[in-house]
């Protein structure tokens, strides 16, 4: 469900925009996500495409299932691991734990668009038995929950967004699976150690914002005094009309502690560009006491 977007004049504008922003980031934006641990009813979503159900005859090491008739699947929301400094084979690894679940069963998958992608893959939610008898559950769910990747945003995903991430929140808060190699820790927007060690791969980083700056071109949060030394996270011009489209407005993120996940850029300084509102998870806005304090009293 899409809420409206914030005011941008007006008494109460910056306060009407933080609440919009914590009941959408917050709650997990989606109604529709509740029901994402099961496969979804016919009529779901906006583009009617005929489900289909297949053996699944292996995994590759991108967690991308083929197919007994040859056919390859990209299964939504799945972030696969790469190998690590302590683990150079966990990308190996991981998908012989995916295939011990779902090696030689028979699966359903909801493909999400009508098309192959650019590398012949079906996009698809996929659903399989847990167990003899049992019914069909979120593959993407169950690889989360056991930690066997991280989650994936993007379209393709957008639907089971607060599922997933709940699962992945579940299996990192364990320590299980990637979540126990130090590789895959969320970092802290002062870590400039790990940023060098991670420059150009996947990240997330956890930490408050503690400005937020507008130009011409862009939208910049930025989690530290010092421009071009502290991490920050670029929004496009261009991509704004996602994020208004959501009711998020990002300048109502400062002071808030967010969660942000993208590709780790050194060159101007480390920083994540995102495209996506659902790339940022909001741990607690500007406006919310910390755990254990008191609320104020009503005037």
């Amino acid at each position: 469900m899409r809420t409206r977007p914030p005011p941008t004049r007006g008494p109460g504008t910056r306060s009407g925009a933080r609440a919009l922003l914590a009941a959408a980031l917050l709650s997990g934006a989606s109604a529709a996500a509740q029901d994402c641990a099961d496969p979804p009813p016919d009529a779901a979503g906006r583009k009617r495409i005929e489900r289909f159900s297949a053996r699944v005859a292996d995994v590759d090491a991108r967690l991308e299932l083929i197919l007994a008739d040859g056919r390859r699947v990209k299964v939504a929301g799945l972030d696969p691991p790469r190998p690590t400094p302590d683990a150079p084979d966990l990308d190996e690894t991981t998908a012989r734990r995916l295939k011990s679940w779902l090696g030689g069963r028979d699966a359903l998958f909801v493909p999400l668009y009508k098309a192959p992608d650019r590398w012949g893959r079906i996009v698809a939610e996929a659903y399989a038995p847990v167990g003899a008898g049992k019914a069909p559950a979120s593959v993407a769910g169950a690889a989360l929950e056991a930690g066997l990747a991280r989650f994936e945003a993007g379209e393709a995903s957008r639907r089971c967004r607060a599922y997933l991430l709940g699962r992945e929140g579940a299996a990192r808060a364990a320590g299980l699976g990637v979540w126990a190699d130090p590789y895959y820790a969320v970092l802290a927007p002062d870590d400039r150690a790990a940023f060098a060690e991670r420059a150009g791969t996947t990240a997330i980083v956890e930490g408050e914002v503690v400005d937020v700056e507008t130009s011409d071109y862009r939208v910049a949060l930025l989690f530290g005094e010092r421009r071009g030394r502290d991490f920050s996270v670029s929004i496009e011009r261009r991509d704004l009309k996602r994020f208004t489209a959501a009711g998020l407005d990002p300048a109502a993120l400062k002071g808030g502690k967010v969660r942000v996940r993208g590709v780790l850029d050194l060159r101007f300084g480390p920083r994540i560009e995102i495209e996506r509102p659902e790339e940022i998870e909001l741990i607690a806005p500007a406006d919310m006491p910390a755990a254990g304090a008191a609320a104020p009293e009503p005037r």
